[in-house]
């Protein structure tokens, strides 16, 4: 088994283009393309001599916490180990670093996802109150922010915080290495909402919820194969779904952000 280190998604607008942002704290994922390094691809001397830039005053290196994500190979015996990491019970697992891949990690892409957190649990909003619900200390500050702020408080908060607007900054970071512009999840989200495909898999969604089955085994089938469906003898077939027509997509051009 191998699990790669990859980069993870820097906060805010540094995982949402910074510059390509409303102002009201609401980055879409079609709109999401600077990300930070993980700290194994980065010279030591760069990571620590421009922690503090990178870091804007938050708890962590990265928004949320200090390390990245990991990917492995899927096999039988494989587990998750925490949050960032894998075990395999009959084998120590290869832990290799990518640097041709890449791990993203998109976290409060939207003002809404500060707001949501005062509706996670019935803490109250003091540093000490917040442990009992939330581990992580960004996770924390966000709850107690959400939960006593004004509108525009939160609004200034998340701006400080999570939207990175400073284009001298960004330029800094991304010649130094520490941040860096990745295109692809953006490009290929735009093309699947132009393709009408979220549209379809939201409609079928709601469709699905609709639908009261009264074959508790047909209902867990389908929560594991979600593209099966019942033909009309009462046998299960899939669903085919062709992916070839994305390959001809109309692109338009992405403008770079600085």
């Amino acid at each position: 088994m191998t699990q790669g280190r990859g980069w993870w998604c820097c906060g805010g607008g540094s995982k949402g283009s910074s510059s390509n942002h409303d102002g009201n704290g609401d980055m879409q994922r079609t709109r999401v393309s600077m990300f930070k390094k993980n700290y194994d691809h980065l010279p030591k001397d760069t990571y620590f001599g421009l922690y503090k830039e990178a870091t804007r005053g938050n708890p962590n290196y990265f928004l949320t916490y200090g390390n990245g994500k990991s990917a492995a190979r899927v096999q039988e015996h494989l587990r998750p180990n925490g949050a960032h990491r894998w075990h395999n019970y009959m084998k120590t697992p290869n832990e290799i670093k990518l640097e041709e891949a890449a791990i993203l990690h998109y976290t409060y892409t939207k003002f809404s996802d500060l707001t949501s957190r005062r509706d996670r649990c019935g803490c109250k909003p003091t540093k000490e109150d917040v442990k009992r619900c939330f581990i992580l200390e960004f996770d924390r500050l966000a709850f107690i922010i959400a939960s006593t702020a004004t509108g525009e408080e939160m609004r200034n908060w998340f701006r400080e915080h999570v939207v990175w607007n400073d284009k001298d900054t960004n330029l800094k970071l991304l010649r130094k290495g520490v941040l860096t512009r990745i295109y692809a999840p953006m490009a290929i989200i735009h093309g699947l909402r132009e393709s009408g495909i979220f549209t379809t898999a939201v409609t079928s969604a709601k469709a699905r919820a609709k639908v009261k089955s009264s074959n508790t085994d047909l209902q867990n089938k389908e929560s594991i194969h979600p593209n099966i469906t019942k033909s009309s003898d009462d046998h299960l077939q899939a669903s085919p779904f062709d992916f070839s027509h994305l390959c001809d997509l109309p692109t338009k051009p992405f403008q770079p952000f600085v």
